[in-house]
């Protein structure tokens, strides 16, 4: 293993210690921002469209209430040691002055409603009473950051639950139900296995075993309406389904980013339909 890591504006990093720095958030999502390393999120960029990376690379990141929601879901179960970074206020829109005032004495991303902190509650108790999804914590480590050189790019991570050698389990909560479902060949599957595809969940989970060079991934999904769980590993199908969206996010971060094979400006789709 190497003892250093070359990242995308060629600074060279001591791999530990930028793995220790890592558990500090604003390291991981600041100073390791979209010129220094990949991710999965970023790959989803690239996946879009190249276009719609270079947009976000100056825009940055929109907080939608989705991620708020999983934020504090994932602090709450995770690290529940920063879950007592966060205010929260007694508000019922965040249009009054108190929430404002608020915002601005401890900031955006700390602060949340009342009610924000309630849901959170509810579908942190529904998964801490669930001995099949508690299970997979079990002597595991939790947030557990990785930086890896894949085909000579710098690509972070960060495991929701790692039992190295084993498995990584990542909590997800969904508005998309779990539902089981019945397809026209007598298969059921679950309304979840089209989540996967939506969000491009299958290249995380390709993504994260080779970061952490593991075998095997699992979705530990808590329903926000129902509180229902649902527990699902990642299938060989699913795996190969990610390799491919990570071969391919690799290949037009080259073209576009890397060699300046072809000039964003006349970046086209064209075809017979």
């Amino acid at each position: 293993m190497k003892d250093t890591v070359t990242l995308l504006n060629h600074e060279e990093l001591n791999l530990q210690e930028a793995l220790d720095n890592m558990l500090d958030d604003d390291y991981y999502f600041g100073y390791l921002n979209l010129d220094r390393a990949l991710s999965y999120s970023t790959m989803k960029w690239l996946l879009k469209s190249p276009k719609w990376y270079a947009h976000m690379k100056k825009k940055g990141m929109t907080e939608t209430q989705a991620l708020r929601d999983g934020t504090l879901v994932h602090k709450e179960i995770l690290e529940p040691e920063k879950y007592n970074d966060f205010t929260f206020v007694d508000t019922s829109s965040k249009n009054t002055k108190k929430w404002q005032l608020a915002k601005q004495t401890h900031g955006a991303d700390k602060t949340y409603t009342l009610k924000e902190k309630y849901m959170a509650n509810r579908i942190v108790s529904a998964f801490l009473q669930n001995d099949a999804a508690v299970s997979f914590m079990k002597k595991a480590e939790t947030e557990v950051p990785a930086l890896v050189e894949i085909d000579g790019l710098a690509i972070r991570g960060k495991a929701d639950i790692l039992k190295p050698g084993q498995y990584i389990a990542d909590v997800k909560t969904t508005n998309d139900g779990l539902k089981e479902i019945v397809l026209r060949n007598g298969e059921v599957t679950n309304q979840f296995k089209y989540t996967i595809e939506k969000y491009d969940y299958d290249l995380q989970a390709y993504l994260y075993a080779q970061l952490y060079n593991v075998p095997d991934f699992y979705w530990l999904v808590i329903d926000k309406t129902t509180t229902d769980i649902g527990i699902f590993k990642a299938s060989e199908a699913t795996m190969q389904s990610g390799k491919n969206k990570l071969e391919a996010a690799i290949a037009i971060y080259k073209a576009f980013f890397v060699d300046e094979l072809i000039d964003l400006s006349q970046y086209h789709k064209e075809g017979t339909l």
